[in-house]
């Protein structure tokens, strides 16, 4: 039994033996014959307009901006990718590790496209639950991927089994992202060290992108040297890994407010990151200072080896996507949020007014209802008539939830209840009020 890892990144093939077969999701279109992978993007800057990157991200039947013969629709462009994995493994059974973000119907495409490529698809089964199915974890876990133009976090919860909760994308945070914002810090570094741009010709901007992973890996043992030669000439200029982790810095911050949205305050969480993850300079290091938060990174193609590795629960006389597994491993148990007393908040700020805290609580909403109040005012989406109640005892300041759509404190959703710090900010609605917690001293 073989297992195929199949997103928006690419392809990742294990087999009895291991790693395969490994893949991006690159096609080029402009001749009779199709390229894909690397060849592909070795071509992404110099032919851009047949240059494909976004069809295992969104496979379609829909006619592409510019068909060709040897390419009418995305959906072409997968078939493509997935024929050269024919002459790998004839007619032997295979698994699919499919990205959580797939719709059912573009499953469904997925798997009616392999199988006219000569692959034998005997099963299918979430990626984020096929990767981390045999490593401990806390009752629930995230597991964060990056594809071409797209973030996935998928939401994992254990019982008797793993199973897959929600997933929230972000587009624009992908591999291309972060790939783009380290080119153009590169070609910057080129441009202030021997005023020479590499952006500037479609040439030179291959080559640099060709160089940019291998700089990238080597900066981050310290300084690297990149050399780019054009038209005869020699051009080089110094990386550092600081560097390059200030560049793609506002990505990762982006990320890291996404882990944070989807994890509850206080929360002690495991969060799984992909090997794709983990290939971005610093980014693991910006996750890693998410509070309550335990990393766990997984090696290239881990989706496709447990996949493999439950190949006989995966696979059946039809067709199925499973979403659970069960695991090997024991759960990790969560670890309770211990009331941070030393930090304890005195006072919450609104519209520059301080509210103090008591054993009273203090009842916040658009029309709440309590002895103490703080009523909100302007653009109200998303917040109850009482959203949310805070109160103080002792050296302990706790947060309860009353409302319909949520309470987040410093980004995580508020589960019942959550222990406060000073510092810490409560937000309520969409896009959202703020209310700061403060300490008075004295």
């Amino acid at each position: 039994m073989h297992a195929l890892e199949l997103t928006g990144a690419g392809l990742v093939l294990v087999g009895p033996d291991g790693l395969r077969f490994s893949a991006p999701a690159w096609v080029a279109y402009d001749e009779a014959a199709i390229a894909t992978g690397e060849a592909a993007r070795a071509r992404a800057r110099l032919a851009p307009l047949f240059v494909a990157n976004r069809h295992l991200e969104e496979p379609s039947t829909e006619p592409l901006p510019r068909p060709r013969p040897a390419a009418r629709s995305s959906a072409d462009l997968v078939y493509a990718q997935l024929t050269h994995l024919a002459p790998e493994l004839g007619a032997e059974p295979l698994v699919l590790a499919v990205a959580s973000a797939y719709t059912l119907t573009q499953l469904s495409l997925l798997s009616a496209i392999a199988s006219a490529a000569g692959l034998n698809v005997a099963g299918l089964v979430d990626a984020a639950v096929a990767a981390t199915a045999d490593t401990p974890s806390t009752p629930r876990a995230l597991y964060l991927d990056l594809e071409m133009h797209r973030a996935v976090l998928t939401e994992l919860s254990r019982a008797e089994e793993l199973g897959r909760g929600r997933v929230d994308v972000a587009r624009g945070l992908g591999l291309r992202a972060f790939e783009d914002a380290a080119a153009l810090h590169v070609g910057r570094a080129f441009v202030a060290a021997t005023r020479f741009d590499p952006l500037h010709q479609a040439a030179s901007e291959q080559r640099l992108y060709d160089c940019l992973p291998g700089w990238l890996q080597a900066a981050e043992a310290g300084e690297a040297a990149a050399v780019i030669e054009h038209a005869g000439l020699r051009h080089e200029t110094r990386l550092s890994a600081s560097g390059i982790h200030a560049a793609l810095a506002p990505l990762a911050a982006d990320l890291a407010r996404l882990v944070q949205s989807a994890r509850r305050a206080g929360e002690q969480l495991t969060l799984y990151l992909s090997a794709r993850v983990v290939a971005v300079p610093g980014l693991a290091a910006v996750l890693g200072a998410l509070e309550h938060c335990t990393l766990v990174g997984l090696a290239p193609g881990a989706a496709a080896a447990g996949a493999r590795a439950h190949a006989a629960t995966i696979a059946g006389p039809t067709l199925e996507f499973v979403s659970s597994l069960k695991g090997a491993a024991a759960t990790v148990p969560a670890a309770p949020a211990a009331p941070r007393a030393t930090h304890a908040p005195t006072h919450v700020v609104y519209q520059g007014r301080a509210y103090a805290l008591g054993g009273e609580p203090l009842v916040v909403g658009r029309a709440p209802e309590g002895a103490r109040v703080i009523e909100l005012a302007g653009v109200l989406a998303g917040v109850s008539r009482s959203h949310c109640r805070l109160s103080a005892s002792g050296a302990d300041a706790v947060l309860e939830d009353l409302s319909t759509y949520g309470t987040f404190v410093n980004g995580g959703r508020v589960e019942r209840r959550v222990h406060l710090a000073a510092g810490d900010r409560v937000r309520v609605g969409t896009p959202g009020i703020e209310l700061e917690l403060v300490r008075l001293e004295g």
